[in-house]
């Protein structure tokens, strides 16, 4: 029945009727369709399944102007009058259908729907379309909130390379008219070794005591300046002093170690952690 129409539709060589049936289950079903939705389809050359619709747009008009008409219409009327009228509309209504497909800019020459001829049953499709923009719009909300997370995450990452490198990366996320932050770079703690760390055929235990002192020595240097950063939160600065302290200690231990060596082996001892480091005692 004409009342249970959903849609009218072909494409190509495909001509199809889609019915809302309850008392069915759906055998085909549209993203946003209704249960109880079935589709009838028939096949022929385009021209053929071209025709076919053109004529069921016009017989489905054809019933919604009857329906329309009937509720006008204050009392029954005989088979004659009615007759009578279907003879006065029937050119002017058929001229109409005909040249219906090339009014509508959305009816293409291989495909046309109920929906996109302008029939009246095309509240339905609006309430499809609705609920559609209003899925469409909550996975673009989804997508900006992930954008705006991978954005962060960017930023943080060319940050931290900025404070290492002391560069801002040209990748940095700016928008429109924003300054890159100034970043300061981090106090480096790199050191080279001498590269008169070998062995000594002299005295490889006495070589191999003075190559820790020397290693424990650079140690100390780079823990006073990461100790001496400004801009430190209280327990951070405190844990770094710490640190300070036990490396200076360390290298007491071993410069000690190497006097006793020294005296052992009938040589002077040394001072070389107190003539490098004078202000050690300040931690």
């Amino acid at each position: 029945q004409w009342k249970q129409l959903e849609n009218l539709y072909f494409r190509e060589k495909k001509f199809a009727v889609e019915v809302h049936d309850p008392r069915r289950i759906s055998v085909s079903r549209r993203t946003f369709g209704q249960s109880g939705l079935v589709v009838q389809t028939w096949y022929a050359n385009t021209s053929l399944i071209k025709s076919i619709w053109v004529m069921a747009i016009s017989q489905h008009q054809f019933y919604l102007d009857r329906k329309q008409s009937k509720a006008k219409i204050p009392s029954a009327r005989s088979l004659d009058d009615i007759a009578m009228d279907l003879t006065e509309m029937g050119t002017p209504k058929v001229s109409k259908l005909v040249t219906l497909e090339a009014k509508n800019q959305f009816i293409m020459a291989s495909n046309g729907s109920l929906i996109s001829s302008g029939s009246q049953d095309s509240e339905v499709s609006e309430e499809q379309k609705k609920e559609k923009i209003m899925e469409l719009k909550k996975k673009e909300k989804l997508l900006q909130e992930k954008l705006l997370e991978k954005v962060e995450e960017l930023k943080k990452i060319c940050l931290r390379e900025a404070e290492l490198t002391g560069k801002m990366p040209k990748e940095y996320p700016l928008s429109a008219g924003e300054e890159p932050p100034q970043v300061r770079r981090r106090v480096g703690t790199a050191f080279k070794l001498d590269d008169n760390l070998l062995p000594s055929e002299e005295d490889p235990a006495l070589q191999d005591l003075e190559n820790n002192f020397i290693i424990q020595q650079k140690l100390v240097e780079a823990a006073k300046k990461l100790a001496s950063e400004p801009d430190l939160c209280k327990n951070v600065k405190k844990k770094r002093k710490q640190d300070y302290a036990d490396a200076v200690k360390k290298l007491q231990e071993i410069e000690n170690s190497i006097n006793e060596y020294r005296i052992k082996c009938g040589k002077k001892p040394t001072q070389k952690s107190t003539l490098t480091l004078p202000g050690k005692q300040e931690n």
